[in-house]
């Protein structure tokens, strides 16, 4: 969907102006990214504002809409995903961080707990 993006050069209408496709990835803010996604949504959904449209079978696609819908879409997925993964990321490296600094004390107590003669048999 990206090649036919850029073939089409399709263009982003968003609260920071019109954007191409990779400036979407780090252009906008989190929210400001799902509020576009919200007004391309609501724009293929006017076409659906007739009850029996159904009924017609010359029902016109916008397939430049839905494809830039279906972008803005896995943009958003996509960082939002990155940036959990960072969390976690950090959440695990904050732990083993509070791992390291317990198992140095754990050390430094066992090292004070040792007589003299023991401390100078570590010696090398």
């Amino acid at each position: 969907m990206y090649k036919q993006a850029s073939k089409l050069k399709l263009r982003f209408q968003t609260p920071k102006g019109v954007l191409s496709v990779e400036q979407l990835w780090d252009g906008l803010s989190m929210t400001e990214l799902y509020s576009t996604i919200k007004v391309a949504r609501k724009n293929l959904r006017k076409d659906d504002d007739d009850e029996l449209s159904f009924l017609e079978d010359s029902k016109v696609i916008d397939t430049e809409g839905q494809l830039a819908f279906d972008i803005l879409k896995d943009v958003y997925l996509t960082r939002k995903k990155e940036q959990e993964e960072a969390r976690t990321a950090s959440a695990n490296k904050a732990n083993n961080q509070k791992i390291l600094t317990l198992i140095a004390e754990k050390k430094e107590e066992h090292l004070k707990s040792m007589s003299v003669g023991e401390l100078e048999a570590l010696l090398k």
